[in-house]
């Protein structure tokens, strides 16, 4: 009897033991099932994103959006398709962030100041709004400009009137819908070799950084034409000089280009190959493309990584090597410059200065920010800028001081006279000056310049 119970007990405890590892197997089996269906017993992180309208919008895990979208010699004398969502999986966010990729987090929430004294929210999940401090826009638009009659600094064909001369010979007005306009002579036969009559403007005010927003209706285009919108510093190249919207003739693309003192150049590594996490351009940090590195303050910092998606076609922005043609970068949108962005209806142009750098956007119209339309900007749920220098190869509290804003149109002169024959223009360009039939186009067609801070 005793070895019959003796073997019954050890039975059952067989029994028994079998029974809590088929428990076991199935409850690993079911919480596998919970995780592919997200119902985890902690909630996985929310992180806050913002989209290019400037609406926020949750998500588990890091997901993000991403927006799809030969330099200039100085005009200064020597004594300027719709942001598209797509989203990633949570996998793959949740893996760059692990490898210390270019996800949204930031660990670090120490408070900071820019250099105009206002807060940086950046690190602390917020996104910052700029505000107007100038404003240049309809029967006002020229009461902060001063008329520039000076001889033309790059050697153009063209005498620069002043503020009486050029209202008198009506290079310059607003149009009843508040539109300013800004023409060459388009009316008067010059002999070969003589200058036209035309227009140079520059702000009263100049500002140390922030941001700068050109909304352009149309602007000058045609063989011989030099057009510019850009800013100077003063004692020039030491205070520095930023073109934002330039180029000649009637070339589809914008480009934007710096010339400095010596020691300033483009940071190749910022510039955009394959996909960017959507935020931030400007979170307050010289961002390398991968891993931890350091804010301008020093301190180190795990944000995304800044990304341009314009061409470099010159590094050095020394003004005083290479024919003082500077650091350029070429937009790679067709629409950008001359009768190209006229036929959209023109569009925005944004250059942001602050510690991180500086960087330019263009806008076509139709495609423009919902933030930025509504004149509250937040550069840093923007798209990829066009153009970007990075402060860790260009400060701007070196390069630039206090900025100027230029807007001319000049004829010939050293680049565009200089390359007249090269793009099939023609005849010669002092014989395209002479017929004032050939400037019709020759106009800039302004809805407003804000500067932002």
């Amino acid at each position: 009897m005793r070895s019959l119970l003796f073997i019954t007990l050890i039975a059952l405890s067989i029994i028994a033991l079998h029974s809590s590892s088929v428990d076991g197997k199935r409850a690993k089996r079911c919480k596998a099932c919970k995780k592919r269906h997200g119902q985890h017993t902690t909630p996985a992180p929310v992180f806050q994103t913002t989209s290019a309208s400037g609406a926020s919008s949750s998500a588990r895990g890091a997901i993000t959006s991403e927006a799809i979208t030969s330099a200039a010699p100085s005009k200064t004398p020597s004594s300027s398709s719709a942001p598209t969502s797509t989203s990633r999986s949570v996998n793959e966010d949740q893996s760059n962030n692990n490898n210390g990729g270019d996800g949204n987090q930031d660990n670090n929430n120490e408070d900071s100041t820019r250099q105009d004294g206002s807060k940086d929210d950046s690190n602390s999940g917020s996104v910052r709004t700029y505000k107007i401090q100038d404003k240049f826009e309809g029967k006002s638009f020229f009461d902060g400009f001063d008329f520039q009659n000076i001889p033309d600094p790059t050697h153009g064909s063209v005498n620069y009137l002043d503020r009486d001369g050029a209202f008198g010979a009506g290079l310059a007005y607003v149009q009843d819908d508040g539109v300013t306009v800004m023409k060459v002579d388009d009316y008067s036969y010059v002999n070969e070799g003589g200058n036209r009559n035309s227009v140079r403007i520059q702000s009263k005010a100049s500002y140390p950084n922030g941001l700068i927003v050109l909304d352009v209706e149309a602007m000058p285009f045609g063989c011989g034409v030099w057009p510019a919108f850009w800013t100077v510093g003063p004692n020039w190249p030491n205070g520095g000089e930023i073109d934002i919207l330039e180029n000649v003739h009637d070339t589809p693309n914008n480009h934007m280009t710096l010339h400095t003192a010596a020691g300033c150049t483009v940071d190749r590594s910022f510039q955009k190959i394959g996909k960017r996490n959507k935020r931030s351009p400007f979170p307050h940090v010289v961002a390398q493309e991968h891993g931890l590195r350091k804010g301008h303050s020093g301190r180190a910092v795990t944000g995304p990584p800044i990304s341009f998606t314009g061409t470099v076609l010159a590094e050095n922005c020394d003004a005083n090597v290479n024919s003082n043609t500077g650091c350029g970068i070429k937009d790679p949108d067709p629409n950008s410059f001359g009768s190209a962005l006229n036929n959209v209806g023109g569009g925005v142009f944004a250059a942001l200065v602050n510690d991180d750098g500086v960087a330019v956007w263009f806008f076509p119209r139709g495609q423009i920010p919902q933030d930025l339309a509504k004149r509250a900007p937040q550069p840093a749920t923007w798209p990829s800028p066009k153009a970007f220098w990075a402060s860790s190869q260009c400060p701007p509290g070196k390069f630039f001081k206090e900025q100027r804003i230029i807007i001319n149109t000049t004829l010939c002169g050293d680049w565009a006279g200089s390359t007249y024959g090269s793009v099939g223009c023609p005849g010669t360009c002092a014989q395209r000056v002479s017929d004032p039939n050939n400037f019709k186009s020759a106009q800039w067609k302004i809805r407003s310049v804000i500067v932002y801070n």
